[in-house]
């Protein structure tokens, strides 16, 4: 197997493959065609994919023939580090049970829109984030369960084009702006005349945000790597419009009128005077795998080849070789060979799950670009071969159109224009190289009728996302529309005495008994299924509760007396009845068992002072009798002599 095979290799053979990979895509002819019908070269890239998803698997101890979609990896659904799996792997095809996430994802999405604020009061990029990853499962964003009204969950209509009804789109900065772009047109999806936001106006938020270098940051006057790169992800649909937009800019008040060609074009000459001399990018001073991967995605959003442009290789050295620098021997990547104290747990020295999967989905970006799929973000079906054909036919024209153009080259340029509108307008952005055929209409004053990409982009309403079946090292696991003996069994596995452990395995059996064409035929086991999410449920709630009332009844921990002493003990016995599996999820509780002994402690040493002060009064009080019985007796004596006498 591959990843076995990957395991063993040492980092030094894995940087001589990379450098074999660049040789082999720099070549005029990719080497000999493996059993796939991939190049040698692109293997490569997929070898590399299998090793994040290997390393990914053991670092959460997952055996590797195993589904990395297990209830270790889900337990973080819905959260950064479990979406961003699924949408690297999902857009390559790796072969996993995507059906399991989009269980998991949906019933969370469900229970977190039961409060108020749904998946976040102010970043809408919980809702692009998820967005993508259920389109790259094989799932629809727009029909995603059921909220407590029981109406259809639309998550583009709740955290795109509708987010700025509850809160602006930009309310956590220029990040809500891009992926709610980036978001909207993963599936080309139409905005409703009621909208609160629409593509013109998302598009001009970005725009305004540019700085004065070309480039784009969070906060800095400067421009970020990764900032600059995500902005050009967004805006590359439009990379062919010829749409103006007049606005001021955010950083300086200035009024200019551009295009988003002009934009895209000044930001990628920032990027490449960005780029250091080992193919990599930093982002607020240090070198890191992060801003590089991103830099990748960017330029194949763009149809540029991260590998072959002259911009992007310093010291001869191109972004392949530059995200090299970061590959651990385990198959991992690493955010920076420079440790960071304010990212404790971004080690130069231990594969990273960020970087990695950031690397992840970068690769993949690569691999579609340079296999001619469509664009990591664009999750539609794969185009078919006559539309293909129409795209590759006008790029080739364009390239025969000469830099300087004449009159005798007006009909020529006419022809290639007419073949060029003949593209639907939703796939237009694939000719890569229209900027050369608008530069020459334009040198000969030639009318450029284009349709407004803006409003021609949307073209539908719901879908869900593809799954191409890229990645061929296994075949997918499709699920059976029947729900099998194989199944049952599964069920019956299920313990009676639960635990949060088996969640994932109760809510995709439930997704899947649910959907199965004989599903009448288990309404027994449905309802029994049902109980034991509901149980689980409880123990979740519990967990929740518990954790929250730590907080609210225990900290500060430094305040912590024996006036604590009931309500600690009634968290210990709350966190005993919990199974080993569920108590590792109750936060901060070696503060309460250190607070349950310094409590002990001080409640024996007020006993102890009790008990001490009790003696001693004790003894005070035999001291004075004694003392007062020895004084009557020497009264008695002295009374008795003088009687005597």
């Amino acid at each position: 197997m591959i990843n076995k095979l990957f395991a063993k290799t040492n980092k030094i053979i894995i940087i001589f493959l990379s450098l074999c990979l660049i040789v082999s895509v720099s070549a005029p002819a990719i080497g000999a065609e493996t059993k796939q019908g991939h190049g040698e070269a692109d293997d490569e890239i997929l070898d590399y994919i299998e090793g994040i998803v290997s390393w990914k698997k053991a670092s959460l101890g997952i055996n590797l023939e195993d589904s990395l979609f297990s209830s270790v990896f889900l337990e973080s659904a819905g959260d950064t580090s479990g979406d961003w799996y699924p949408v690297g792997m999902g857009r390559i095809g790796y072969p996993d049970e995507y059906e399991k996430y989009l269980a998991v994802i949906r019933d969370i999405v469900q229970e977190r829109y039961k409060k108020k604020s749904k998946l976040s009061d102010s970043k809408a990029t919980e809702w692009h984030r998820i967005s993508l990853a259920v389109l790259s499962s094989g799932g629809d964003p727009t029909n995603f369960g059921v909220d407590e009204n029981g109406d259809s969950i639309n998550l583009i209509a709740d955290g795109t084009y509708n987010r700025g009804a509850t809160r602006e789109l930009d309310t956590q900065g220029l990040n809500g702006l891009i992926w709610g772009l980036m978001t909207l047109d993963s599936m080309r999806y139409i905005v409703p005349d009621d909208a609160y936001d629409t593509r013109q106006s998302i598009i001009e938020g970005i725009l305004k945000a540019q700085l004065a270098d070309g480039g784009f940051s969070l906060n800095s006057p400067e421009a970020d790597a990764d900032m600059t790169a995500m902005a050009i992800q967004a805006l590359s649909p439009y990379y062919n419009s010829e749409e103006e937009y007049t606005y001021k800019l955010n950083s300086t008040d200035e009024e200019v009128t551009k295009t988003v060609r002009e934009v895209i074009d000044e930001a990628v000459d920032r990027l490449s005077k960005l780029q250091l001399d080992t193919g990599d990018f930093g982002s607020m001073g240090t070198a890191n795998a992060e801003s590089t991967a991103q830099v990748m995605v960017a330029l194949t959003s763009l149809g540029i080849d991260p590998l072959a442009d002259e911009r992007f290789i310093k010291n001869d050295k191109n972004l392949l070789q530059g995200i090299m620098n970061y590959l651990m021997e385990d198959g991992g990547f690493i955010h920076s060979d420079t440790y960071d104290p304010e990212n404790p747990t971004s080690l130069p020295d231990e594969s990273n799950t960020m970087a990695s999967e950031q690397i992840l989905y970068s690769l993949t970006a690569l691999y579609r670009h340079k296999e001619g799929y469509r664009t990591l973000y664009d999750f539609r079906e794969e185009m078919n071969n006559d539309l293909k054909n129409k795209i590759e036919t006008v790029k080739k024209s364009i390239e025969e159109i000469p830099e300087k153009v004449t009159a005798s080259h007006t009909d020529m340029i006419q022809d290639i224009f007419a073949e060029y509108l003949k593209v639907p307008i939703e796939e237009r952005s694939y000719v890569f190289n229209y900027y050369k055929l608008a530069d020459a209409m334009d040198q000969l004053d030639i009318k450029n009728t284009s349709e407004p990409l803006t409003e021609n982009m949307g073209v539908n309403e719901n879908g869900t996302g593809t799954i191409t079946p890229i990645f061929t090292y296994g075949e997918r696991d499709d699920s059976s529309d029947e729900f099998t003996e194989k199944d049952v069994k599964s069920v019956e596995a299920i313990p009676n005495e639960l635990t949060t452990e088996y969640y994932v395995e109760v809510v995709s059996l439930i997704e899947k008994l649910e959907k199965a064409t004989n599903k009448e035929k288990y309404g027994r086991l449905l309802d029994e299924l049902k109980d034991k999410k509901s149980e689980i449920e409880d123990i979740e709630n519990e967990i929740e509760i518990l954790n929250q009332d730590i907080v609210d009844q225990l900290y500060p921990f430094s305040d912590i007396g024996i006036k604590d002493r009931e309500n600690v003990k009634q968290i210990v016995d709350r966190y005993e009845t919990l199974s080993p599996y569920d108590q590792k999820k109750v936060q901060g509780y070696a503060d309460v068992e250190r607070a349950e002994t310094e409590i002990s402690n001080k409640l024996r040493a007020r006993i102890i002072s009790i008990v001490l002060v009790v003696m001693i009064g004790i003894a005070a009080f035999f001291y004075v009798k004694r003392i007062r019985k020895r004084k009557r007796e020497k009264e008695e004596q002295k009374m008795l002599v003088d009687k005597e006498g």
